[in-house]
């Protein structure tokens, strides 16, 4: 079978035996005059798929997307899977709505309007790989284990069972440009026993035995449907030994029981009748790659892939290493690959910070996602970092020692320079948005910082990625990685703390919303109570929940006024402004005071 995708190796590092350089595209077959939007990019290697969160990568509109560099989008199956899919996919269209493409399926890519990028559809999101990320969803409950009959996923409408067929007939809707085999990853486990890991191997290259058979059109659910026909037959064979036990005895002795027996014996032939089914070779196919920390697992996982044709990159798993030291995990990855093809792509989850990325890189891993970036956003930080020599255009002023800055720090307010002076992210290009102006932003909360921080750091991050694929061209990579490692260290242990400010912000909009939600809550019971009075139960309901403790603040400002004056009288009114979100509301003294004397920003 042709493969829908094309890896080229462009040249191989002469320093390191992993380091090489390459394009991976899509062989695309695209009607005559197909305008530009509709054409897939080529990725670069090493190269990024561009993380994202129910389709959408985060904080980027429409238009900021389209200006990163990099040519695919990472897309997690349990975040965009419908709550009547896989059962029913009735709303979903079977032809393209596009003029040009009418011919063609409907796939993932328009749904999410992803049209010119690889669209790359993984079944859970990995970023939370490593111990330095938070996972998406916090107070997610621990996950059930796997089974021999469905894998368990963690959706946005709760936990979910998906079978293998439920997995075809998704991939057979979705249309995907790449999709990842269903697998038994465990995770975040912090020893699994071997035969866990044994099992959890076995079971994934089952999977990917089916999957391949139905990748071409043939059955490959009939092991699973002769096994529970076999399991129904064993059912009623006992059911029915059990009822007529007695009675065989009593009337033909042992003489009938072998009689049975050889009944028994020609029923065991089960012949299941194949169905036909719908391929899918234009869905390029990566295989998982496991065995957890134990290392004979990982070589029996990546020698048993490694046979398989038809398999067009592989992912090598990192989820159940997460809470292994990175030296470690960067030892288990190499025994993966020490025993996989070269010539095919490998794309890994959990390795995020840039000195990791240039290990990784060394080994032969040419495909990694943009979790580092986003994680920096989320924290309000700006990359300054940067590989080989000092880019023109950057002054001394940008340390040299620091590879991000924290926007939320008050030290910025007053900064009216560029984030990274001869950076050219929107944010940064022409001096049109400062330090100081976003800083502002995020103390009030306006989606805007999070938009600039991200286009920063995803720009920042792809500059990074180009200076490494030229640095393997021109014989320069270890000089270069050994001068980032000296210059900018290893990447800070990231904690669950957030900065202060951002504690005090947050903690004001929470205040806010709980007095909106109580007018709202208000409002509703008076609409409810209708009648004549129903104007006065509304101003009575409003006047409530806008400040139930006004009439004793009141009685509290007079006696202030007579005692001690106007002065007296506007400080009390500042200070008691009731429970419904007054400055000095105790508990968010309480988290203020707690985060102004935790240790220093992040």
């Amino acid at each position: 079978m042709t493969s829908p995708l094309r890896f080229q190796i462009k040249q191989k590092s002469t320093e390191t035996a992993g380091a090489r350089c390459g394009t991976f595209a899509l062989s695309q077959s695209t009607p005559a005059g197909t305008d530009q939007q509709h054409v897939k990019r080529s990725i670069e290697t090493p190269g990024c798929l561009m993380y994202s969160q129910r389709g959408a990568v985060p904080h980027l509109t429409p238009d900021n997307l389209r200006q990163q560099d990099f040519g695919g989008v990472n897309v997690s199956l349990e975040q965009i899977l419908q709550t009547d899919q896989p059962g029913s996919f009735s709303k979903w269209p079977t032809t393209s709505p596009i003029p040009q493409f009418k011919d063609y399926k409907f796939t993932l890519s328009e749904y999410l309007r992803l049209q010119d990028l690889i669209v790359f559809c993984d079944l859970r999101d990995f970023s939370y790989a490593a111990e330095t990320f938070r996972h998406p969803t916090p107070g997610t409950k621990k996950l059930a284990s796997n089974t021999d009959y469905h894998a368990v996923l963690s959706t946005p409408k709760g936990i979910r069972h998906l079978t293998l067929e439920d997995y075809l007939k998704t991939v057979r809707h979705y249309r995907p440009d790449i999709v990842v085999a269903l697998a038994d990853t465990i995770a975040e486990s912090t020893n699994p026993n071997e035969k866990r890991v044994r099992k959890g191997v076995e079971r994934s290259i089952k999977w990917l035995d089916q999957i391949l058979l139905e990748r071409v059109g043939q059955d490959g659910t009939i092991p699973d449907r002769r096994l529970e026909e076999e399991k129904k037959r064993r059912r009623e064979r006992k059911e029915k030994k059990r009822s007529a036990a007695a009675v065989a005895k009593a009337a033909a002795g042992e003489e009938q029981e072998k009689e049975q027996e050889k009944v028994q014996e020609k029923e065991e032939e089960i012949h299941i009748e194949p169905i036909p089914t719908e391929p899918w070779t234009e869905v390029g196919l990566f295989a998982p790659v496991g065995g957890a920390h134990l290392e004979e697992s990982r070589i029996w996982s990546a020698q048993e892939t490694a046979k398989k044709e038809g398999v067009d990159g592989f992912v090598i798993d990192t989820l159940s290493l997460s809470v292994l030291e990175k030296e470690t995990r960067l030892k288990h990855v190499q025994t993966s690959l020490d025993h996989l093809p070269s010539e095919k792509p490998k794309l890994v989850y959990g390795i995020h910070a840039p000195e990791d990325v240039l290990e990784a890189v060394t080994m032969g891993i040419d495909l990694f996602d943009t979790s580092y970036p986003f994680q920096l956003t989320e924290d309000g930080k700006a990359s300054l970092y940067y590989y080989g020599p000092r880019p023109a255009g950057q002054d001394k002023s940008n340390s040299q020692t620091l590879r991000s800055i924290n926007l939320w720090d008050d030290e910025h307010g007053d900064k009216f320079v560029p984030i990274l002076n001869g950076c050219g992210c929107y944010a940064c290009k022409d001096n049109k948005h400062t330090r100081a102006y976003i800083n502002h932003l995020l103390k009030t909360h306006e989606m805007l910082a999070t938009v600039l921080l991200m286009g920063h750091n995803m720009f920042q991050y792809s500059q990074f990625f180009a200076l490494v694929r030229e640095s393997i061209q021109d014989g320069t990579l270890q000089e270069k990685t050994t001068a980032f490692r000296t210059t900018f260290g290893k990447e800070p242990v990231r904690t669950l703390e957030k900065h202060p400010n951002q504690i005090i912000v947050e903690f004001a909009l929470q205040k806010r919303n709980q007095r909106l939600e109580g007018a709202e809550e208000a409002v509703v019971g008076a609409i409810g109570m209708g009648g004549p009075s129903l104007g006065a139960s509304l101003g009575a309901s409003l006047g409530a929940a806008s400040g139930s403790s006004s009439s004793s603040n009141a009685a509290a400002v007079e006696d202030v006024e007579m005692e001690d004056g106007t002065k007296s009288k506007k400080r009390h009114e500042t200070e008691a402004d009731g429970e419904n979100g007054g400055a000095k509301d105790e508990v968010v003294e309480k988290k203020v005071k707690k985060a102004a004397d935790s240790s220093s920003p992040q």
